[in-house]
């Protein structure tokens, strides 16, 4: 009877040896590392070596090779759809000798000299659980499983749309994703993972399959302009609601957010004027920590470019949750920016919209870590610009320095109606 080492993974249903002489060895980084370890004791001509998440009982445990298969290693692998399956399997008879004369050559197991891949319909492994996941947190389902992996897709695609695939251990343990947007994804378990990016390596595999589109919504408040915009974008994309008139920043946002049925929703605003080539197709990235996406938009009369009234890319869920917004209700959640031109600004169609646009901005960027990009910005909007109504954009600007220098509440800007009334103080 051959020697026989059975590779021991946590976090797994563990099967027994079908073997009465078997050495359990706990899996350390991959199936190499581990054989490594084993191989000096060794005694037999052969060796059994498999993982004990396999139930070896439709293996032919008495299988001997032929004479000119002597030197390969065989290994089976499932190719039974509830399985998975993957060539690079789990169950292996080894030869002695000649993995010794090999395996200090071996960068990674499937270099040696010799493999024969033995496929197996009926071939039992443990299955892995598949779990639905909400886009606005893909980490909620991950954080449940107990396993030493699991699939997740997005709960807008059927679990049918998941590969007939087992992962792999020939290497280092791994996470695999599918698809140009990653909406299936077959991740190990890790302690304390706070994105998915903190795994060590992702291998991405293309898949099509139908991708659904995040909502437009267009948020107004008293912007001349807005229907007239609202009208433009409608036509253009005919996804886009509207959520017009509801007074305070908090509520706007929520109340947007409630008209939604993505988990995420594009917000589009009525002083700017989209580009031709932004389509609204852009797509949160499932790897990374749930935030706000926030576009870039060029300010004409200021000559700059940069996010502030950009089309944002809101997280539902963050949305709603942003109960006690700090100044800038978008910036009180965690947000990347994309470097993607989405708008021109037209924040000058009326001295109030003009003033009031540059004097809250201005008080923003002044409580803002003080960083060169910062204080760019600020020097550009209390400089005197050009076009029309530049005189109210840069007294804005100028207004709002004050403001925060005299020692107001910074708060106070937060509030349209507030704003509304300090200008007409002060301008009449």
């Amino acid at each position: 009877m051959f020697d026989s080492v059975q590779v021991r993974f946590k976090d797994t249903k563990h099967w027994p040896s079908p073997f009465a002489n078997t050495r359990q060895v706990p899996f350390v980084e991959s199936y190499l590392t581990v054989l490594k370890s084993v191989i000096e004791d060794i005694n037999t001509e052969y060796f059994w070596f498999f993982a004990n998440f396999m139930d070896l009982k439709t293996v032919d445990i008495d299988y001997i090779p032929e004479q000119h298969e002597s030197k390969q290693i065989h290994v089976w692998y499932n190719t039974h759809p509830l399985g998975g399956t993957n060539k690079e399997g789990n169950v292996f008879l080894i030869p002695t000798a000649e993995f010794k004369n090999q395996v200090k050559e071996l960068k990674y197991l499937r270099d040696f000299s010799d493999i024969n891949y033995h496929a197996h319909d009926n071939l039992f492994q443990n299955w892995i659980a598949k779990t639905s996941f909400k886009l606005s947190n893909p980490y909620t389902g991950y954080k449940q499983n107990e396993n030493f992996y699991i699939w997740l897709h997005n709960q807008d695609l059927a679990p049918n749309n998941i590969p007939q695939f087992y992962p792999s251990f020939w290497e280092d343990v791994k996470m695999y994703t599918w698809g140009k947007t990653n909406d299936i994804m077959l991740v190990p378990k890790k302690d304390k993972l706070d994105q998915f990016y903190d795994i060590d390596r992702i291998v991405h595999y293309d898949l099509d399959y139908n991708i659904r589109p995040m909502d437009i919504v267009f948020i107004s408040y008293d912007e001349p302009g807005a229907e007239q915009r609202y009208n433009k974008l409608k036509e253009r994309f005919p996804r886009a609601k509207w959520c017009k008139g509801v007074q305070g920043q908090t509520f706007a946002y929520m109340a947007a957010a409630n008209m939604s049925t993505t988990d995420y929703f594009f917000a589009v605003f009525p002083k700017i004027d989209l580009v031709d080539s932004f389509d609204f197709s852009f797509q949160p990235d499932r790897l990374k920590n749930p935030c706000h996406y926030i576009f870039d938009c060029y300010n004409e009369v200021i000559d700059c470019t940069y996010g502030h009234d950009g089309v944002i890319l809101y997280n539902k869920h963050l949305v709603m949750t942003t109960t006690k917004p700090g100044l800038d209700f978008t910036m009180s959640q965690p947000v990347t920016s994309v470097p993607i031109l989405s708008a021109v600004n037209k924040l000058n169609e009326t001295p109030l919209l003009a003033w009031r646009t540059a004097f809250r901005e201005v008080i923003k960027l002044k409580l803002q870590k003080p960083t060169v990009e910062n204080n760019f910005r600020l020097k550009k909007w209390t400089t005197l610009g050009k076009g029309d109504k530049a005189e109210w954009v840069h007294k804005g600007a100028v207004d709002g320095v004050k403001f925060l220098d005299e020692g107001n509440d910074p708060f106070k800007s937060y509030d349209f109606d507030v704003i509304k009334k300090i200008f007409e103080e002060k301008y009449g």
